[in-house]
């Protein structure tokens, strides 16, 4: 129950900054297409209906059988020390996630297995780097968000990170951890960039400053940048610290003005269909011959 509100939470921020993006025209002359709209609609619900709750019972019934009396059983942290386990709780699943992200976006490794388990993440995250068509128009919109292909969630273990803490009583810690990154994950890909005018503000210290931020937080042109069409689609690879692609991945991307083009160049079935961009097995493409 504490999951789906938080997911509704979420959701409903989304619903309300897409509703002001259609009304602001943020979305007309090509920047999102109708492919946009049902792919933003299939992710989620996919997500809400199928992914979170299936890896949480496959994670409830896991560890229940194989250590009987596991529920809750970290809830004593929470209790006696909630603002330390909280940080560390956010700290760890947000560098479990950049490092998997970064491994998406990486140089294809050496080690021959290891290319077949990188080329079922870049197909699994493809559809999230598709906005608008090939017409070089799309632009970020926050409906993007969720949008993944079909086995994302189950191959993101920050994802069971998130739910094993659930499952062992940091109830409290995981709603309002996982509300945060949400929520903030969320608001960098709304179609705005209000970060630019601290870049570009004619103070000096405000310019400093913002630059100073935009090494601890994602804010949104950074983001934006990550789904640009160019050098930086694989920099900003983490969704709310910015200190991770700065000191451990070396990631980090920041810009003072938007992308000139978003979104990766879509294969003729990809355009065509969603239900293929969204369903894809086909890892072939993204392993060498021979």
């Amino acid at each position: 129950m504490d999951d789906q509100k938080l997911t509704m939470l979420v959701t409903a921020f989304i619903v309300l900054t897409a509703l002001w993006e259609v009304v602001s025209g943020r979305t007309r002359d090509g920047r999102k297409t109708r492919e946009d709209w049902r792919m933003a609609f299939l992710s989620t619900f996919m997500m809400v209906a199928v992914q979170r709750p299936l890896v949480l019972l496959l994670l409830t019934l896991g560890l229940s059988t194989l250590i009987p009396g596991s529920a809750g059983a970290l809830s004593w942290l929470e209790a006696q020390y909630f603002w330390p386990t909280l940080i560390v709780f956010f700290c760890v699943e947000e560098l479990i996630h950049g490092a998997f992200h970064l491994f998406a976006h990486s140089r294809r490794p050496k080690y021959r297995p290891l290319q077949w388990v990188q080329a079922f993440y870049k197909m699994s995250h493809r559809p999230h780097h598709m906005q608008g068509a090939n017409d070089k128009r799309g632009q970020l919109s926050v409906t993007q968000t969720f949008v993944n292909g079909w086995a994302w969630w189950f191959i993101m273990p920050n994802y069971a990170f998130q739910l094993l803490c659930l499952y062992l009583g940091l109830v409290e810690v995981f709603l309002i951890g996982t509300a945060f990154k949400g929520l903030w994950a969320a608001h960098t890909h709304v179609n705005w960039n209000y970060d630019l005018y601290f870049h570009n503000h004619r103070w000096a210290w405000v310019r400093k400053l913002m630059w100073g931020l935009s090494h601890v937080l994602v804010f949104p042109t950074q983001h934006h940048q990550h789904h640009a069409r160019g050098r930086n689609s694989a920099k900003n690879v983490t969704s709310t610290l910015a200190i991770y692609d700065w000191l451990i991945f070396g990631t980090l991307a920041i810009e003072t003005s938007k992308p000139e083009v978003y979104g990766w160049r879509q294969k003729d079935d990809e355009a065509r269909s969603v239900l293929r961009r969204y369903f894809c097995w086909d890892v072939r493409p993204y392993v060498p011959r021979g």
